[in-house]
């Protein structure tokens, strides 16, 4: 009947060499570095922060360049020689223009507005991941403390018992003691060590609990413990903080609800934006452009004189003659040609919305409605946390009462063993009722150690609520 309880402590031995135990601290910064959630939200934050970046960008002009390089055949007019070409003409073009909005309804101001909102609803939307994940890792940091509590307290009831069954078999040898009071006490024993067994299965499912939620590879998890302040005198004290008051603090630091505020002022900014688009809007251009035409030619050498052509005649009867002068040409160099015919141009344009098939209207209207979810999502969230916040106060008080009752029970039933001791020691009383007081005892403080930290993780719950550091 020793081997479990052993087997236990001969196993927490190996697991306290092979590593350190984890400091709530520790736990919690495991759980925020590996969480998917939380992993998840950090890159929501990057690409809104990266989404502001843009907007502010977007308050300047823009400037954009093109190049083009091509042949034509068939009869064409040049663009820079203004003549027709019927043979293959190679042309290349070079463009570098700016757009810049002057005026488009405030569209872009409110785009930026926006940008900047979302901006700070992913950094809560984070700020409320790593909220949930402190929670959860306060809650199995609770059980597991609890776990071990029961476990030392069940292995100290149990070896007690021992001592008492070691006394009962001289008893019974002596002859001073009927053989079922030992019966008895070894059926107390093996009460007790079935709830070693049942603590140490609560311990095991806490700690994988854990070691889950910690994401920690198998070797880790064997290896891996828990180390935190001596709780076992912790005195539970009296909540006198009400609702209203630990409300208001969560709704001024809660970053879920926070982040629903700006989920609302966000949807704002979109409505604004939606409506933009039936405002009329004004925007300033330019550009400059140059080229190249295989077409583009010049004189090269001197001049080349041909027989005089015959044009026409005078009124008298006299033939008129012109020169016939031409020259050798070729085609004009690239870097001159683009010298010759950069070209210039500016423009400003004005934007009348008249009718674009009810868009502007369609997208304001479904701007507005996504505006009303956004508020009835904070007020959602309002409630929640007022009914988490209401639970974790009832859970706090019902906790000190639970408190209470089982140390009052605690403190009457060690006096009650304590009695039964001394009176079966002297042949007063049964080993059954020796056994009954130390089932009242051994349920009292198991009761105790409950609401120990049933109030513990209640009253953690409510500080990381309200922002509080985590400490223990």
């Amino acid at each position: 009947m020793r081997t479990i309880p052993t087997l236990f402590l001969v196993l927490a031995a190996g697991i306290s060499n092979a590593q350190e135990a984890w400091t709530l601290q520790q736990c919690a910064a495991r759980a925020e570095a590996r969480n998917l959630s939380m992993q998840a939200a950090q890159y929501d934050r990057d690409l809104a922060a990266a989404g502001e970046r843009g907007a502010k960008w977007g308050f300047l002009p823009d400037l954009n360049a093109a190049a083009t390089h091509g042949y034509n055949w068939g009869q064409t007019i040049d663009r820079y020689t203004n003549t027709f070409a019927t043979d293959r003409v190679r042309t290349n073009n070079f463009y570098l223009g700016s757009n810049w909005t002057l005026f488009g309804g405030l569209s872009q101001q409110n785009q930026f507005k926006k940008a900047k909102l979302d901006n700070l609803s992913a950094e809560e939307s984070l700020a409320a991941a790593k909220v949930d994940v402190l929670s959860a890792v306060v809650a199995r940091f609770m059980e597991m403390l609890s776990a071990e509590e029961r476990i030392k307290a069940a292995t100290i009831n149990a070896e007690r018992t021992r001592g008492q069954l070691t006394l009962t078999e001289a008893l019974v040898e002596a002859g001073r003691t009927a053989r079922v009071e030992l019966l008895d006490i070894r059926s107390q024993l093996a009460r007790e060590e079935y709830d070693i067994i049942t603590a140490e299965n609560q311990y095991q499912q806490a700690k994988l609990r854990m070691t889950q939620l910690l994401q920690l590879d198998p070797q880790e998890s064997m290896a891996f413990r828990i180390t935190a302040p001596e709780l076992k005198d912790f005195e539970p004290l009296e909540p006198t903080a009400s609702v209203d008051q630990v409300m208001q603090r969560v709704l001024e630091t809660h970053p879920a609800y926070k982040r629903r505020k700006l989920d609302v002022e966000s949807a704002e900014r979109s409505v604004e934006i939606s409506r933009a688009g039936g405002i009329p809007s004004l925007r300033f251009s330019a550009n400059v452009a140059s080229g190249y035409s295989g077409r583009d030619e010049m004189p090269v050498g001197e001049p080349i004189y041909g027989a005089p052509s015959l044009v026409g005649q005078t009124a008298s009867g006299e033939d008129v003659f012109v020169p016939n002068v031409t020259y050798n040409t070729e085609v004009k160099p690239f870097d001159q040609q683009l010298k010759d015919n950069v070209n210039y141009s500016t423009a400003w344009t004005l934007s009348i919305p008249i009718f674009n098939n009810m868009n502007t209207r369609t997208s304001t209207q479904q701007a507005r409605i996504r505006y009303e979810q956004a508020r009835l999502q904070q007020t959602d969230q309002e409630q929640q946390l007022q009914l988490t916040v209401q639970q974790a106060i009832a859970d706090q008080r019902a906790a000190y009462r639970q408190y209470r009752a089982a140390s009052n029970a605690y403190e009457a039933s060690t006096e009650s063993v304590r009695y039964a001791t001394e009176r079966f020691e002297q042949g007063a009383v049964t080993a059954l009722e020796l056994s009954t007081a130390k089932a009242n005892l051994n349920r009292s403080n198991a009761d105790m150690i409950t609401a120990r930290y049933s109030y513990l993780m209640a009253l953690k719950a409510l500080e990381i609520m309200q922002g509080l550091p985590l400490t223990l």
